[in-house]
């Protein structure tokens, strides 16, 4: 078994990413001076306790009710890995090994060939995550989807677990005006969406308990914000196009956030809320971003 936790850095000035190419190819800190804002893994124990931290979900992210779904007049059933509601979580490489491409000292490029092996998702593809660095400190990250084989239904997530300099009560969370996706007890999408929107500029995280999706709407910038009295944490997309939903999640120990970027809702193959179909050869890229600044 290759080492999950080798980890690969690249630095630009006083900013500093470390990457787990041999575990879904998940960011597992990124670092201003001594700040950390990632909630990585420190152990082997601890993937074992939580294996989704910072990794890349594809080719579904969340929920995928009774783990069976239909495409183009097919019925799928893929393994269940969440027995207690009955689903399958998370695709089916977020604990993978990627390749390395490159390596440069700010910027990394990872592979992964998804060669269909699994008979519940017999579709090929490619996966190329390009890390890019900036000296603003912005931390890009670059998706590219290769369709290897005939028409596929898709979808890309990232699962980073934010966490500023205090506890996530003393944070206060920002976005834009959306539509909460309502869930069912699985968390599974009922079809029905209400408006969501924050009082004020920032809500103040106090009390406030998530485990929810929301879609963004046409015409508004896609850009979520973290801050502490110290930093402010910057998690964006340039396009709807791209990551157009976005689950929130409070874990119970309050020390962290997740922000979780997403191309669709939970359960799209099954409803079709934001999913992707690609065509033969086709490719596509999908962009975010995270930026850390001292207030």
């Amino acid at each position: 078994m290759k080492d999950l936790l080798k980890t690969v850095i690249i630095q630009n000035g006083n900013f500093i990413a470390e990457i787990l190419p041999n575990y879904g190819a998940a960011v597992n800190a990124y670092k201003y001076n001594e700040q950390n804002f990632i909630d990585g893994y420190a152990s082997l124990q601890e993937i074992t306790q939580q294996q989704y931290k910072g990794v890349i979900l594809a080719p579904f992210p969340n929920r995928l009710a009774a783990a069976q779904y239909n495409f183009e007049n097919n019925t799928y059933t893929l393994p269940i890995n969440r027995e207690k509601e009955n689903l399958a979580l998370h695709g089916l490489i977020y604990n993978e090994p990627f390749e390395i491409i490159q390596q440069v000292d700010n910027e990394l490029t990872l592979y992964y060939l998804y060669d269909a092996n699994e008979a519940g998702y017999p579709f090929k593809f490619s996966l190329t995550i390009n890390y890019i660095l900036h000296k603003s400190g912005r931390l890009e990250i670059q998706s590219y989807i290769e369709n290897l084989g005939s028409s596929m239904p898709f979808g890309l997530g990232w699962h980073p677990y934010f966490q500023l300099d205090v506890n996530v009560d003393e944070l206060e969370l920002a976005f834009p005006p959306s539509d909460w996706v309502i869930l069912d007890e699985q968390k599974i999408p009922t079809g029905n969406l209400d408006p969501y929107e924050i009082d004020g500029d920032f809500l103040i995280m106090k009390n406030q308990h998530f485990d929810d999706c929301f879609a963004l709407r046409k015409g508004q910038v896609n850009q979520f914000k973290v801050r502490s009295k110290q930093f402010d944490l910057i998690i964006q997309s340039p396009s709807l196009a791209d990551f157009a939903y976005f689950q929130i999640y409070t874990p119970p120990s309050r020390t962290s956030i997740a922000v979780e970027p997403m191309t669709c809702a939970p359960n799209a193959f099954n409803n079709g809320m934001g999913l992707k179909v690609l065509g033969p050869n086709e490719k596509r890229r999908f962009t975010y971003s995270i930026q850390a600044l001292r207030r």
